[in-house]
């Protein structure tokens, strides 16, 4: 059988990109749930972009357009939307101030 011919640098860097989407896809599919395995899968992607970046002449601008429309695929809002509704349910969340109608010394 034939040496298969080498991969163009262009069809590479396409693959690496697909491969980041196909990443991304797998984070955002946790949603707000933080298990052990969604961390992982972080660390994993934290350093397949950097390597990218140094190895495919890569930008952190082409990477991140790329990050954006996976997190509307994924969450149908931007991540800075999604921050903010986040923030806000936070802040919305009613404190039940019931128990210090007893005195402190009672409580």
């Amino acid at each position: 059988m034939p040496p298969s011919p080498p991969i163009s640098p262009e069809k590479r860097r396409e693959r690496y990109l697909e491969a980041v989407r196909d990443k991304m896809a797998k984070l955002y599919a946790y949603g707000d749930a933080k298990p052990p395995a969604r961390q992982q899968l972080w660390h994993e992607i934290t350093g397949f972009l950097e390597a990218g970046k140094v190895l495919s002449n890569v930008t952190t601008e082409e990477l991140q357009v790329i990050i954006d429309e996976e997190h509307i695929t994924a969450f149908g809002i931007t991540c800075e939307e999604r921050q903010l509704r986040q923030k806000l349910a936070a802040e919305d969340v009613e404190q039940d101030w019931g128990k210090y109608d007893v005195p402190p010394k009672m409580r």
